[in-house]
């Protein structure tokens, strides 16, 4: 059957680019070096689009593992709500410790901003997303926005500094020793986080809770009441010296929701997510 239609526009066409290098970063050892990437969605009509939001998507894995497409049939929605989305790579505790993975999220977002023109993007809206090992990390590059001994690599004359954090279960607290840990996390992935001379102090400087200043921008948590992997009580201890800081804080427990549970990616989720990112 032969027919003659005209399909509407309904909705943008999105383009993804696999495989972006932003950061060359040293590994054993410093002796030898590898990239690291992304993968952006963004419009494909980018050329004629006005610059958009950006969202840097941090994966999580226990600091040992991270696979920066696993999660991007999810981040399509922020994508169709008007998002460019970046979802990145990080070196893991087997290749460097703390503040190694920081340094790379940091380096990703100076890399958006060198680049912003090019990935339709607008420079002064990047915000920044994670979940568990990278809930961490996105929790710990908004709280050390200007501490410069973080910044370290390329595009160095553009700041890493993000408008909003969103934290999904992260460990936004490390414990003064490994082994005192209350969650089901095995201690020797945070031992090997931190660092092999894992000191009170050191987990100190990887703990976003200890961080909080005036410099902090607003930040949203949410994590599972059933959560087995990492306590609930970091999340809600974090939320609490935010607001005592007067940062602004929205926390969501998800009722009876477990550590990376398909409830925390459902649309009512991403929509408070969307109103929050959407009122910044």
């Amino acid at each position: 059957m032969k027919q003659i239609i005209q399909a509407s526009r309904e909705r943008e066409v999105l383009s993804l680019i696999s495989g972006i290098t932003f950061s060359s970063t040293p590994v054993w050892y410093d002796a030898t070096r590898r990239d690291l990437k992304m993968d952006v969605l963004f419009p494909k009509h980018h050329t004629q689009h006005k610059p958009c939001p950006a969202i840097i998507w941090v994966c999580g894995g226990a600091f040992q593992s991270v696979d920066r497409s696993v999660w991007i049939p999810e981040l399509e929605g922020f994508a169709r709500a008007g998002y460019v989305v970046a979802s990145i790579e990080y070196r893991l505790s087997g290749e460097a410790s703390f503040p190694a993975a920081l340094i790379d999220c940091k380096a990703a977002v100076r890399y958006l901003r060198a680049h912003a023109s090019a990935l339709c993007i607008d420079p002064e809206r990047i915000f920044i997303m994670g979940e568990s090992a990278g809930g961490c990390l996105a929790s710990l590059v908004g709280v050390t926005a200007g501490m410069q001994e973080y910044e370290q690599g390329d595009w160095l004359e553009f700041s890493s500094r993000v408008q909003a954090v969103v934290d999904y279960y992260g460990v936004v607290q490390m414990p003064p020793e490994p082994t005192h840990f209350d969650g089901g996390l095995p201690y020797w992935t945070l031992e090997a986080f931190v660092g092999a001379n894992y000191r009170p102090e050191q987990a100190e400087a990887a703990s976003a809770v200890s961080l909080v200043g005036q410099s902090t921008p607003p930040v949203m948590i949410l994590h599972g009441t059933a959560d087995a992997i990492v306590p609930i009580e970091l999340s809600r201890l974090f939320y609490d010296r935010l607001t005592a800081a007067g940062i602004r804080a929205e926390y969501l427990e998800l009722e009876g929701a477990e550590h990376g549970d398909d409830a925390f990616y459902q649309p009512e989720i991403q929509q408070r997510i969307l109103d929050f990112l959407g009122s910044i």
